[in-house]
């Protein structure tokens, strides 16, 4: 498969992530992560962390698909080791999202601060 394949789907898987993220985000914020939600709270929130988990494996098996079609895989570049590390912040984000829910609104922003991050790393390859 093309590089160009890879590309496209680690961008899916990216997009994918941060939709369940925005998802988990407002559920917590609007039950203030209550154990005494209704049925269809939890059900909403166990298929966003299903979402979660697949868009996180996209993103790591396209990602190494990309590093391979592009011959990176012998050496990583520093900023691999970057955007591994805001894979795994991103990855735990759904829990620490449900148990700090009366944080909403630094969710809101933390968030997309570490996508930027992670999008400055792969664009710019600094290091």
């Amino acid at each position: 498969m093309s590089p160009e394949f890879y590309r496209v789907l680690h961008l899916f898987g990216i997009f994918l992530l941060f939709c369940t993220l925005g998802g988990l985000t407002m559920l917590a914020w609007q039950t203030r992560g209550a154990q005494a939600v209704k049925e269809e709270v939890n059900t909403a929130r166990k298929r966003l962390v299903m979402f979660h988990g697949l868009a996180l494996i996209v993103i790591l098996v396209a990602g190494f698909g990309l590093m391979a079609k592009l011959g990176m895989m012998k050496g990583w570049p520093t900023w691999i080791y970057g955007k591994l590390a805001i894979w795994v912040v991103l990855g735990a984000a759904a829990t620490a999202v449900r148990k700090l829910a009366d944080h909403g609104k630094l969710w809101i922003v933390l968030l997309p601060v570490f996508g930027a991050v992670a999008a400055y790393l792969a664009i710019l390859h600094p290091g």
